[in-house]
């Protein structure tokens, strides 16, 4: 006869696997270095789990806005192969819920022009889920919550704030709503962006009130003026970066990886198949968190054609 004390004992204390929900250990997560990113594959590409009868799927997408681009037809291809319970996708707040009203608003305003689409990979990713009648979460965790950790490690409310507007230029560029970091657009974008950030962020109105100040804030962070000069990598999370500004990217990188491995953890908890749409670097970060909670993928790779069908059973 079963002894039911004993099975306790070995499930609470020998077999991680007894759980019924995976274990995140941010511990875990590899920090941003050159020599990860060199060993990042150039296009997109997938990571394949199963966890108790169900797929998760991270798509580690190459950003793009071109509608022929391999990281919108590898997203194509993991909905061909799979249905989904569940999308979390990036850019999005984990906190207005599932098929937030304004995600939606947002998705339907998308169009397309000669193969450019303005929303990047975020698009179709977001259609196919509604086609599959998929929740859609964001995988973004509050802005408060990121301020708080931030503060709290010794980064200043000035930083903060000039390093969160800093980072939308690439994305500008991405858009075309500027040519580079000397287009005479940027002052309007970048005074937009500061109103939009000193709200999201609860700061006040005083710090960095203008463009001039935010590019003095830039001089002194990155010792260079603002300009023409501005490389994309300036907003990488480059723990080993040469800029001050990686730094800053690396510890908001973090912070957002954090959340991003508990989501996925508490929704593979609820029993759903998963489907995980974000920038590739996050799943190079993610990758051993993700093998020591889940085990190693049963696929890795940019072509869903040769994933096992057993990953998706």
């Amino acid at each position: 006869m079963r002894n039911p004390s004993l099975i306790l004992f070995l499930c609470g204390t020998l077999l991680a696997g007894c759980s019924s929900t995976p274990q995140p250990d941010v511990t875990q997560l590899a920090p941003w270095t050159r020599e990860l990113r060199d060993r990042q594959p150039e296009e997109a590409f997938a990571a394949v789990y199963r966890w108790r009868g169900h797929s998760l799927v991270f798509v580690g997408a190459s950003h793009s806005t071109r509608s022929d681009s391999p990281t919108f037809k590898l997203i194509a291809d993991v909905y061909a192969r799979k249905r989904f319970d569940t999308l979390i996708a990036e850019g999005f707040s984990y906190a207005a819920g599932p098929d937030a009203p304004r995600t939606l608003q947002w998705l339907q305003s998308q169009t397309e022009t000669d193969g450019f689409v303005m929303g990047g990979e975020s698009v179709p990713a977001l259609r196919g889920a509604v086609q599959q009648h998929a929740h859609i979460w964001g995988g973004e965790p509050g802005d408060s919550v990121i301020r708080d950790r931030l503060l709290a490690e010794g980064i200043s409310d000035v930083d903060l704030l000039g390093f969160y507007t800093l980072r939308s230029v690439p994305q500008w560029i991405r858009e075309k709503r500027i040519a580079d970091g000397g287009d005479p657009r940027v002052k309007d974008l970048v005074e937009s962006e500061l109103i939009r950030n000193r709200s999201r962020l609860g700061l006040k109105e005083a710090l960095l009130p203008d463009y001039t100040a935010w590019a003095q804030w830039y001089e002194r962070t990155n010792g260079q003026a603002f300009g023409s000069k501005f490389q994309l990598e300036e907003v990488g999370p480059l723990v080993d970066g040469d800029f001050s500004t990686n730094k800053l990217a690396a510890a908001v990188g973090r912070a957002r990886d954090a959340f991003l491995l508990g989501t996925i953890a508490d929704h593979l908890g609820e029993g759903e198949n998963l489907l995980v749409v974000f920038g590739a670097s996050h799943l190079m970060i993610l990758r051993p968190a993700l093998d020591r909670m889940l085990g190693a993928p049963c696929y890795v790779g940019g072509n869903m054609g040769t994933a096992p069908a057993s990953c998706f059973e």
